[in-house]
Order: structure tokens, then C-alpha cells, then sequence
């Protein structure tokens, strides 16, 4: 794996691109090893081959520049799943060990996201724990 990535966001980026191109080894590697054992590598391998990837809009950033140890990326995934259009909004922390930016995991993010009256099974948990609903609330 080639993780030399100098901000968050950069890693952000470029794990929006390995969904685009269904490299979730990519995926499972630049996620930080303190919570891998939260990824669902099956699930997330057919969201990434499942879904027509559409775009990446980053909305903020806090922190996660190259002498940060720790930084917040929020931002909005757009992608087409079965035909219907879809926003992915997270708010997503990261933190850098041994020089390396990962992936920890999603954070709270203000108000319920609903999509046509219903919940994405990806997006952020409405009782705010920071899971994803599908594995919180929506089982």
C-alpha cells in the first residue's frame, strides 16, 4: 500500500477514488487498525462495485494538515445505486500514526439526513452514536 498522503483530505480523496474503482483492499488498509474490525469488507466491497460513483464535494475541514495529528473531513459522495441517485454525507475523523494519515471513522453529524422519506443504510445513525444506521438502530 502506498499511504504517503500529507492531509486527511488528500487520503479522503483518494479513498473516494478507490471506491470509484472498487479498490477496497486499498480501502481496508488506510483504515486505522484501532477500528478495522467495524468495517464490513464484504458490504463495502459491493457498495464500491454496485454503485456508479458520480462525485466528491468536500464541504470542510478541520484540521489534518501535515503536522496534525488528528483531522475532520465532512463531506458529500454522490453515486447511483439500482438506478436511484443518492448523497452520502459523513463527517469523517482521521488520524495519523507513524507518519501515516487513516481512516478511525465517521463522526455525529447535525440533524437526520432522510433521503425520499427514508434513511440511507450508509449514513449516520439518527440516535447520533456515530454508526452507521444499518449497524445501530436500523438492524
Amino acid at each position: 500500500m502506498i499511504n504517503n498522503f500529507k492531509t486527511a483530505e488528500e487520503l479522503m480523496r483518494a479513498r473516494y477514488n478507490a471506491f470509484e474503482k472498487g479498490e477496497v483492499e486499498f480501502l481496508v488498509e488506510t483504515h486505522d487498525p484501532e477500528t478495522r474490525k467495524e468495517l464490513d469488507v464484504e458490504e463495502t466491497k459491493n457498495w464500491a462495485l454496485e454503485s456508479e460513483w458520480l462525485g466528491l464535494e468536500i464541504l470542510s475541514t478541520e484540521a489534518g494538515q501535515e503536522k496534525d495529528e488528528e483531522g475532520i473531513v465532512e463531506f458529500k459522495a454522490s453515486y447511483k445505486e439500482n438506478g436511484k441517485l443518492t448523497v452520502h454525507h459523513e463527517k469523517s475523523k482521521f488520524v495519523k500514526k507513524d507518519g501515516k494519515w487513516f481512516y478511525h471513522g465517521w463522526l455525529p453529524l447535525q440533524g437526520t439526513i432522510v433521503k425520499d422519506d427514508k434513511i440511507g443504510r450508509n449514513d449516520p445513525c439518527t440516535c447520533g452514536s456515530g454508526k452507521k444506521y444499518k449497524k445501530c438502530c436500523g438492524k
